[in-house]
């Protein structure tokens, strides 16, 4: 069950809504999201590109873009080297490209999943060397990629890391000591001594700071640097960045550049995922374009979606599109079967009662070990690492719940690890399979997780009856997207809502359409997208059999339920209704 929390955070609602000129709910909404003053919240329901820090606030970052002039100048040849997810892929597209405006000489490289594994590797700095390599600059990567970065320097090459993950650290008498590798630059706002204020940025977003301090040096006009925006956005929000702040900015108009993006391979992809022409949200980004480019990484190799995006034939951009889109699909089979093997273990063996969840799927196909552990993290709200074999040992992706601090707890236990990484809610380990158990005995040890810290907490915005929502609140609210980590979307709560009637909706009859009673009399739809089956036994549970069965058919008076729900407009053939999307339920 659920743990709902209603946030009661205390401002003058009236006067902010009156100065603002919009709903007090909706400025209870920015309340509840941190914002407090009249300022803060124009700018949330205006947001800008203007103020974001300098990028010059970076550590090393005046340093990496005079290096990268010096060699653009001298005709050294430079190869970027990027990561094989989303954010790689973008970042990589975003430095390839300002290095090639700025006529350096410049390719790109990307480590296969499955041979190289996660980030830049010595071979794949040898490789580079023996192509005539003698800069080398990383995005997304490098900051843990010490024992490469050694190899480039004992090889005389230029070395500079562009990355936004957590800096490697020791403890020494309770204190952390940051390991950077011994680069000539290390671009990271992880750093301790970084000053770039707003440390929460994707790798892309990194590469285009370094794309606009670039440009400045080499006399390039500052605009251009925006044509990189939407590639940014699509990155921050396939890499799971929270919503504040410069990341929503980026997001929020990044978002309308895709609209009208001249890039060719993605015109291509909106084109074959049926998207061209539409407004695009967060939810197309994450879960329609970026598993297509996602899949590519996963399956076979990202520098096929880096093509797609360099692509400037369109007949060609659409053919490479397609074959992104079938490798989607075959990821979504693979995937489910993946996550179907693993609910199987886990509730046919001891695993069940561990609080930190260690699977070994050893024929799941690696590339997918961090989708499944993301859908089993949700299913029972506990960590998960999902361990899956490797050419070279065994390899794993974990998630997180916000009580558990993956990345320090893997940092305890480091010495099971040949290679670790990542996040505090996500993170990428390598290991000898011998050493699995011991991995999840260890870690399970360690924990201190409490039953409070794995039961799923729903924020609630705050109790709204249903007879006050209308079409003008709703459309205010989209004013508050897009919606994602650290801005989640309104939700609100109503206790004895009247139940008059049920019917199945979907394909497979798998979802409801609920006939709701209002304050005054009236009556409203609610649609429950997920817990259907939970619902009827909440039901059966608080009332029979008879009364489940009874609500089909419009019979079953005095039946209330408590709900969290999201309101919304049905659009349908020109005419407009109100409707709510119910979110939880007791």
């Amino acid at each position: 069950m659920s743990k709902w929390i209603l946030l009661n955070k205390k401002a003058d609602f009236k006067a902010l809504a009156a100065q603002l000129d919009v709903d007090q709910v909706t400025v209870r909404l920015m309340v509840n999201r941190g914002l407090e003053t009249y300022e803060e919240m124009e700018e949330y329901l205006h947001p800008t590109l203007d103020n974001f820090p300098d990028p010059h606030l970076f550590a090393d970052m005046d340093k990496a873009c005079n290096l990268l002039k010096t060699a653009i100048e001298a005709g050294t040849k430079i190869r970027v080297v990027g990561d094989y997810d989303v954010d790689g892929i973008m970042s990589t597209y975003i430095l390839t490209n300002s290095i090639r405006r700025a006529e350096g000489d410049v390719d790109y490289a990307v480590p296969h999943r499955m041979i190289d594994g996660y980030g830049i590797n010595p071979d794949m700095v040898q490789q580079a060397y023996d192509d005539g390599i003698r800069f080398i600059i990383t995005c997304d990567n490098g900051i843990a990629a010490s024992d490469a970065v050694d190899l480039a320097k004992s090889l005389g090459m230029t070395f500079v890391v562009t990355d936004h993950h957590e800096v490697p650290f020791i403890e020494d008498d309770g204190d952390r000591i940051q390991q950077l590798p011994k680069a000539d630059a290390v671009v990271d706002p992880k750093r301790d001594d970084c000053q770039y204020p707003f440390k929460g940025i994707c790798g892309a977003q990194v590469a285009w700071k370094v794309a606009e301090v670039l440009y400045q040096l080499m006399g390039i006009p500052a605009g251009e640097a925006e044509c990189f925006l939407q590639f940014a956005a699509i990155a921050t929000v396939c890499d799971v960045m929270e919503l504040k702040g410069e990341n929503r900015a980026t997001v929020y108009h990044g978002m309308k550049a895709i609209e009208s993006t001249t890039n060719i391979g993605l015109n291509a992809l909106l084109a074959r995922t049926e998207l061209k022409g539409k407004a695009i949200n967060c939810y197309h980004l994450g879960f329609v374009i970026g598993p297509c480019l996602n899949a590519s990484g996963r399956l076979d190799t990202a520098s096929r979606a880096i093509e797609l995006l360099m692509e400037t034939d369109s007949a060609k951009a659409l053919a490479a599109a397609n074959e992104l889109v079938e490798l989607n699909t075959q990821r979504k089979a693979m995937t489910q079967n993946g996550i179907d093997t693993a609910i199987d273990l886990i509730e046919n063996s001891d695993i069940n009662k561990d609080r930190v969840l260690v699977l070994y799927l050893p024929d799941l196909h690696e590339s997918l070990a961090g989708i499944v552990a993301g859908r089993i993290r949700e299913r029972y709200n506990k960590p998960v690492l999902v361990i899956t074999d490797a050419e070279d040992g065994a390899k794993g992706s974990g998630r997180s719940i916000p009580a558990y601090n993956m990345f320090e707890e893997l940092t305890a236990v480091k010495d099971v690890f040949t290679k670790f990484g990542g996040h505090p809610m996500a993170a990428g380990v390598s290991l000898e399979k011998n050493r699995i158990d011991e991995l999840r005995q260890r870690l399970n040890a360690n924990c201190t997780l409490t039953d409070d810290d794995m039961q799923e907490i729903i924020k609630i915005d705050c109790p709204m009856p249903l007879s006050y929502i209308s079409e003008g609140l709703v459309d205010e609210l989209d004013l508050l997207a897009p919606f994602g980590t650290g801005n989640s979307k309104p939700l609100f709560a109503l206790k004895d809502v009247g139940l008059n009637r049920l019917s199945y909706m979907g394909k497979a009859g798998q979802y409801l359409r609920l006939n709701l009673q209002t304050e005054n009399g009236g009556n409203m739809t609610g649609l429950m997208f997920r817990g259907v089956e939970e619902f009827e036994n909440n039901i059966i549970e608080k009332y029979d059999e008879e009364t489940w069965q009874n609500l089909f058919s419009g019979k079953a008076d005095g039946t209330v339920i408590d709900i969290i729900y999201e309101p919304s407009i049905n659009e349908y053939r020109g005419t407009r209704s109100l409707q709510v999307i119910i979110e939880n339920f007791k």
